[in-house]
């Protein structure tokens, strides 16, 4: 327990716990975009798959949810707490350009997009996932017998709205951003850092982010035009 507090006191045990609580939120990104694709099969098959997660699976869910926040909390603690460190260590701020050295517009942003995307989960959630647990508003629809919540509903009725479709599309430009940077970062922190393979890693999280942010995005179009939108 002592070694491990001391590694995790250390600047390179925080940066690789960084490094391996962001794969983890990455992968679950991923998993994310998959069963909201379900959407597009209609509102009984994305609506069983909701009700296989919150009902069906929950004992297997709760753990990995629980998992999830825990991840993003060491993820952003970790990065807050170097942040604070390397200001300690250089209380003047490079006077350098973007662009200059390894700088990138990406990764001189992190903070800002690691922030939006943080309020973003937060108000995410208590949307379509804490309103399943009994807050007004929540449709119910029946198949085969069985009630469940009408998550589909929930979610184009969502995207029908500009403003929120348009906002949902922003966040995950910034998410892009976020990712284009942070993917191949959180390699190269846990040893994918070598210069034959670097442009590779490098390309590998720019495809991933369109990726996501894309999916999402057309999702959110996708759901706007559903119902011919909201303007």
């Amino acid at each position: 327990m002592h070694a491990l507090k001391k590694y995790l006191a250390s600047s390179i045990g925080r940066k690789q716990l960084m490094g391996v609580t962001g794969i983890f939120l990455y992968f679950f990104l991923l998993v994310h975009l998959v069963g909201n694709l379900g959407m597009l099969s209609g509102p009984e098959h994305f609506n069983q798959y909701g009700y296989l997660l919150l009902h069906t699976l929950k004992e297997i869910i709760l753990p990995m949810e629980c998992v999830m926040v825990l991840a993003l909390v060491a993820h952003v603690g970790s990065a807050l707490s170097l942040r604070r460190e390397n200001r300690a260590a250089r209380p003047i701020a490079y006077s350098g350009k973007v662009g200059h050295g390894n700088k990138t517009l990406h990764s001189v942003n992190m903070m800002l997009t690691g922030s939006a995307i943080l309020v973003f989960v937060i108000l995410h959630i208590s949307n379509f996932r804490f309103s399943v647990a009994g807050m007004p508003g929540m449709k119910m629809v029946t198949y085969s017998g069985v009630e469940m919540h009408d998550l589909y509903g929930n979610m184009l009725f969502a995207f029908s709205q500009w403003w929120y479709a348009a906002s949902y599309i922003a966040v995950f430009v910034l998410i892009a951003s976020h990712l284009a940077h942070g993917v191949q970062s959180s390699l190269q922190t846990l040893g994918f850092n070598h210069p034959k393979y670097t442009p590779c890693v490098k390309l590998a999280g720019k495809a991933y982010a369109v990726v996501i942010a894309g999916g999402f995005s057309f999702l959110a179009i996708w759901g706007f035009l559903q119902h011919g939108g909201t303007l």
